[in-house]
């Protein structure tokens, strides 16, 4: 197991700043993710550790060693790509052995290699079709049965379940969580995808404008981000602006009073600062005006249900909510809408689901 440790690193365009000092170390085993918008930088620090770009500051290291001026074929990388880029004139077999090929394998030790790859990902038997006889999701498990036969010493994913439908998203999501863990290789994922970042990753980055905007692992940035930005790109949030009290346990809000859990506050919160509090959507409760039962929450509004949409699942509702941006709450509903449009509700906030960001 290989540590991949990307120090300052910075690339620029012209006059556009890719990168600009990005620094993160790759634990051995870890499986990372790169998380943003598109622009914000993650393709292109992609590339830069593959080796497709050459012109960069800082360095790139392998288990200590600069990769400056290995290319691209000699760094031992595997990497899958978005659009999979399968050779279309080349059986699955083909397509997975032609890594094992230009480094000049033995014929033997290569068809066991692939047969090996294959299975790992469960086309055992397919190896005499073609790419365009496959599917999508069948598509992408040769190309990572390509990128895993040479043996990597890093795994590269760059946006590997974009181009696949939601339920074939998911069934892949799982194969790579499971062939991360037999083979625990270190792996790079990038995404603009959430839901794969918070399901998969054992840490995450997120980044903005070509830098770093949180660090940590998904659990943590999701509940405490260190910035609004990195709030609102790992979901939705309610927001509250208001000044962060002397002991650092509430915000005075014009809704109320916030209280907090001081031991989780950003360490560049200032007291008597503006800041803004929010909680999720998922940590709102919706009561009638006059149940008594949400008495022991940490902030009750009075509000009214603007407007509701079934997701399956859950049902989302928009509060209105008197002098502040609408609210979004996610309610879990197995049976009718409890809630209809233009009720009178009251929503309160559990006390532990409260946030602060500058």
């Amino acid at each position: 197991m290989m540590s991949l440790r990307i120090e300052n690193l910075g690339v620029t365009y012209g006059k556009i700043r890719a990168l600009d000092g990005v620094s993160v170390e790759l634990e051995p085993g870890e499986m990372f993710f790169l998380l943003g918008p598109s622009g914000c930088g993650k393709s292109t620090l992609l590339r830069a550790v593959a080796g497709f770009i050459e012109e960069f500051d800082g360095d790139i290291r392998i288990d200590g060693k600069s990769l400056k001026g290995v290319p691209p074929h000699k760094r031992d990388f595997g990497m899958v790509f978005q659009n999979y880029a399968l050779f279309p004139h080349l059986t699955v077999e083909g397509n997975v052995a032609f890594g094992l090929e230009a480094r000049q394998v033995a014929p033997a030790e290569r068809s066991a290699r692939v047969a090996e790859a294959l299975e790992m990902v469960g086309l055992s038997g397919y190896e005499k079709s073609r790419p365009g006889e496959l599917s999508g999701g069948q598509q992408q498990r040769v190309a990572l049965a390509r990128a895993l036969v040479i043996k990597p010493r890093v795994l590269l994913l760059d946006e590997p379940l974009s181009n696949l439908d939601a339920k074939l998203r998911w069934e892949m999501r799982d194969e790579i969580r499971r062939i991360h863990r037999e083979t625990k290789i270190t792996t790079l994922y990038v995404t603009h995808d959430q839901g794969e970042a918070l399901s998969l990753a054992g840490r995450m980055a997120i980044l903005n404008k070509g830098k770093i905007d949180a660090l940590g692992p998904p659990r943590g940035i999701y509940r405490n981000p260190p910035t609004r930005f990195s709030a609102e790109f790992l979901g939705e949030i309610n927001a509250l602006t208001g000044i962060l009290a002397d002991d650092r346990r509430s915000v005075s809000t014009g809704a109320g009073i916030v209280p907090l859990n001081a031991n989780e506050l950003p360490s560049t919160l200032q007291t008597g600062s503006t800041v803004t509090a929010f909680c999720r959507p998922e940590s709102v409760t919706i009561s009638a005006i006059d149940d008594a039962n949400a008495a022991h929450m940490s902030l009750k509004l009075n509000a009214r249900i603007a407007s509701s949409a079934f997701l399956g699942e859950s049902t989302v509702y928009e509060i209105e909510v008197d002098g502040q941006p609408k609210w979004r709450v996610r309610r879990h509903e197995t049976g009718e809408q409890v809630f209809a449009d233009g009720t009178p509700v009251r929503i309160s906030v559990a006390a532990d689901a409260w946030a602060v960001v500058p």
